[in-house]
């Protein structure tokens, strides 16, 4: 175990090693006794923490949200305009997608794992989901020109919503860019 990882608690130390696992290998690959071996916590110390794996996996995601938020907001500290921040979304995701580790989106990796729609995990994401989606169309809203009917800047809203969305899914599956910067040009045509 390197020095920084020592300084963690053993709830900061399995949350770290979730944060792996469950993004390398998945969910349901994922065994309790591994991640409390790689995790280098006692059983106990676990179980303390999280009382089933289904309390890990909604404090993993909830990690993973707070983290995509405070990038949110480092965005939009950065880029003072509604338009700039919505396609600084894109620019961020293409250097997300470059990674080697890259798998895409952790949610819909989780998500895809819990058939059952009405799931904790499935209700969590996509309340989160759902966040976002308003985080996106209220920065459309106010980037689109002022005579635009309210009708049409919501379809706009909603479609720049779901060019994002699938920008990283199919860069994922092309193991290329050419998504992200499609829905980039496009998501900025609708902001015209």
């Amino acid at each position: 175990m390197d020095t920084v990882t020592k300084q963690l608690t053993p709830k900061e130390r399995i949350l770290k090693t979730v944060d792996r696992l469950f993004y390398e290998q998945g969910y349901l690959a994922t065994g309790i006794n591994q991640i409390i071996a790689e995790a280098q916590v006692a059983k106990a110390s676990f179980y303390q923490h999280f009382p089933s794996k289904e309390a890990l996996v909604l404090e993993y995601i909830k990690t993973y949200n707070s983290s995509f938020v405070q990038q949110l907001r480092q965005l939009d500290k950065q880029h003072p305009e509604p338009k700039a921040k919505i396609l600084a979304l894109f620019d961020h995701i293409a250097c997300f997608a470059q990674q080697a580790e890259c798998r895409g989106c952790a949610f819909l990796n989780i998500a895809a794992e819990f058939s059952q729609p009405e799931s904790k995990p499935r209700q969590l994401i996509a309340q989160l989901k759902t966040d976002l989606k308003v985080y996106i169309e209220q920065l459309v809203l106010k980037a689109l020109p002022e005579d635009i009917s309210p009708e049409s800047a919501q379809t706009r809203a909603t479609a720049v919503y779901l060019l994002f969305e699938a920008a990283l899914v199919e860069s994922r599956i092309h193991h290329d860019l050419w998504p992200i910067e499609a829905s980039k040009a496009a998501a900025n045509q609708l902001l015209s």
